[in-house]
């Protein structure tokens, strides 16, 4: 089955990672735009040249999974940040119309993203005045939204006008119409499905609050999806930069399947409270995203673990969520909530029982725990998993982690399973959890350099991350994964900052196989 995709913007986990899950099935073809049909950052694709591209190659295809955010506003961020007219947007919707009437016999999966509101002051990836006004205007729009549900309490009414005093006008009315003009798009897509033009929606939260502009936004979609009855072919739920790995998964499951029944995920959680926690930058009971995501990807949850085609085993705070970068100071429910000896000999368990065990290690958010890869490497189990994921918000990695899972059943690429495994230890555990904030505290101020301004020193910066990953795995991995000796071939900051990593992982012993294409 050959596949046209079309990513939410230009980065490794938007690029990459859906085509290193495809290589586990040699069935699938994933076609993929060129570098300079995409985004850059906050520059937006050159949206005709990315047409013409995708109108090129479809007609050669059997399915397409498609952004709605790169077709129509040029990528992620400048969905955020255009001044495009609500008519000029429309015209582009139309397109996809169009695009499924020249070929009636593909089938189309799209995403498309309720937008965020951060709550913070920061520009760097919202409109500029968000650097100095985003956290009143998230602060407005929370209490706004909670007046509307419930009483506000005697400061917060007065916390709210304040800020209705404060908040330059013209900067909330810019940034209302914003989100005014793309909940019009959010609606115009549905109306595609209701159609039959698009076949599956999925409509991901990115960093989502209990109040707030998401949380209205996506009351307001969700009341037209109900409206329509569109509610098995339009899902609603939080995560954004695993979409795409989460549509490829759907469309292998329920197109190239020979009998295209749901693949059956057993969870096996680490506490008692796993599935109750309302983990960072997400509005919901982790059960219920998870539930979610496995329906989005083509799955169904099972509750015996004799009846699942893999073991989804999934990592979790014990009550309290920190950030990665913060794990040696766990709090203590992460002990008294939670038994990780049990949780990795559950995992060895299954494996000595011939199980296939995905884990989503959702401990910590922004990365993996080091404590469970190294249990699991003691115990010798870690190159024995399918799938490992470890990577910034709770669904990221839950989207990640099923996706692979589903990829790997059964698969003719034992090698890149290994390998894959191996980048997600590197880029989510390693650098997320631990290198990250080590160059970032202890490296950057020796050569002049910060967070987001590396000025001429990014290549000496690659150089000490890479240095310190492979002396991290080195330190980490001792039992494990005897077979491979892996090395860092690429390694690069997509947007020159130093959240993400573009990273590229071979086998010495094998310099050909690699995991992603070059």
């Amino acid at each position: 089955m050959k596949l046209v995709y079309i990513p939410l913007d230009e980065r490794p986990c938007n690029v990459n990672y859906p085509q290193a899950i495809a290589s586990l099935q040699s069935e699938i073809q994933l076609k993929v735009p060129p570098k300079e049909c995409l985004s850059g950052k906050k520059i937006a694709a050159p949206i005709d040249k990315l047409w013409q591209w995708l109108e090129d190659e479809i007609q050669y295809c059997d399915g397409a999974i498609l952004s709605i955010e790169m077709l129509i506003y040029g990528g992620l961020l400048p969905s955020r940040i255009h001044q495009n007219s609500v008519e000029s947007l429309l015209s582009r919707v139309n397109k996809i119309h169009k695009l499924r009437e020249q070929n009636p016999n593909i089938f189309i999966l799209a995403s498309n993203l309720i937008m965020r509101s951060p709550s913070y002051d920061s520009s760097e990836e919202e409109p500029d005045y968000y650097a100095d006004w985003g956290a009143s205007i998230f602060r407005w729009g929370w209490l706004t939204d909670k007046q509307s549900r419930q009483e506000l309490s005697l400061s917060e009414q007065l916390e709210l006008e304040a800020l209705d005093r404060s908040i330059p006008s013209k900067n909330l009315q810019d940034y209302r119409q914003r989100r005014l003009n793309n909940r019009k798009i959010n609606q115009a897509v549905i109306q595609l499905v209701k159609d039959g033009i698009i076949d599956f929606l999925s409509i991901p939260q990115d960093d989502s609050a209990e109040y707030g502009f998401t949380a209205m936004d996506q009351r307001e979609i969700y009341g037209v999806i109900a409206r329509e009855r569109l509610q098995h072919k339009i899902h609603v739920y939080p995560g954004a930069d695993e979409v795409g790995c989460t549509l490829l998964s759907r469309a292998y499951v329920n197109y190239c399947q020979l009998n295209k029944s749901p693949i059956k995920i057993y969870p096996l959680f680490s506490s008692t409270h796993s599935e109750t926690i309302i983990p960072l930058y997400e509005d919901r009971p982790l059960g219920e995203s998870l539930k979610a995501h496995i329906l989005a990807a083509g799955g169904c949850l099972v509750a015996d673990p004799e009846k699942a085609d893999f073991i989804l085993a999934i990592n979790t705070a014990g009550q309290v969520m920190q950030e990665a970068w913060d794990q040696n100071k766990k709090d203590i429910t992460y002990s008294t909530c939670r038994n990780l000896r049990y949780f990795s000999a559950a995992i060895a368990q299954c494996i000595q029982q011939g199980k296939s065990v995905a884990i989503a290690d959702v401990a910590f958010a922004n990365g993996g725990e080091i404590e469970l890869i190294e249990m699991l490497d003691d115990n010798g189990t870690l190159d024995k998993v399918v799938a490992y994921a470890g990577w910034n918000t709770n669904c990221n990695t839950l989207g990640t982690a099923i996706a692979t899972g589903i990829f790997s059943l059964n698969s003719d690429n034992q090698r890149a399973i290994k390998i894959n495994i191996i980048q997600h230890l590197l880029e989510d555990a390693f650098y997320q959890g631990v290198v990250r904030s080590e160059v970032i505290d202890t490296y950057l101020p020796t050569v002049g350099a910060s967070y987001y301004n590396f000025g001429d020193r990014e290549g000496d910066i690659q150089t000490a991350v890479e240095e310190r990953l492979i002396q991290q795995w080195r330190d980490t991995i001792l039992t494990t994964f005897k077979d491979v000796d892996p090395y860092i071939y690429q390694l690069e900051f997509p947007w020159h900052r130093m959240f993400e990593i573009d990273l590229g992982v071979r086998d010495q012993r094998e310099r050909p196989t690699e995991i992603f294409k070059e």
